[in-house]
């Protein structure tokens, strides 16, 4: 059964990653189906959908809180790859996983920077200037 905050969060969710939602549903499907559509409907439906912030801004707060966290590596990862599908640069989330050493500590930046330099490196980008031949 769709809900409207089903629609809204799968549409959010192909923002960041076109096959984002279903491998969320394959993944839980074992262990919580239902965890699966609460995330889509609430998450994504409901919260990462509003209005007062573009994609951009809310894919940056999600950085620095998943960041801060220290632990959650596959989501970071997976909104390192979304904000760039949004047009967040390399460079902006370099500087926002940077911040998070004022509040969070050396670790968790450093941390989240691992894992931005792993994601860079699968997506082919990079946050530094390019360099001139001399």
């Amino acid at each position: 059964m769709t809900t409207q905050r089903a629609d809204r969060g799968a549409a959010y969710m192909a923002t960041l990653d076109p096959g984002l939602e279903g491998a969320l549903r394959k993944g839980m499907a074992p262990i919580a189906p239902d965890f699966a559509g609460m995330m889509v409907e609430f998450g994504y439906g409901e919260m990462m959908s509003r209005p007062g912030l573009d994609p951009k801004s809310r894919q940056m707060v999600t950085l620095g809180a998943l960041a801060a966290l220290g632990h959650p590596v596959d989501q970071l990862k997976g909104h390192i790859n979304g904000a760039l599908s949004v047009g967040v640069t390399p460079q902006e989330i370099v500087e926002a996983l940077m911040q998070v050493a004022i509040y969070a500590g050396f670790p968790a930046a450093t941390n989240a920077l691992r894992v931005a330099k792993r994601v860079f490196a699968d997506r082919g980008v990079s946050p530094l200037p390019p360099t001139r031949d001399r």
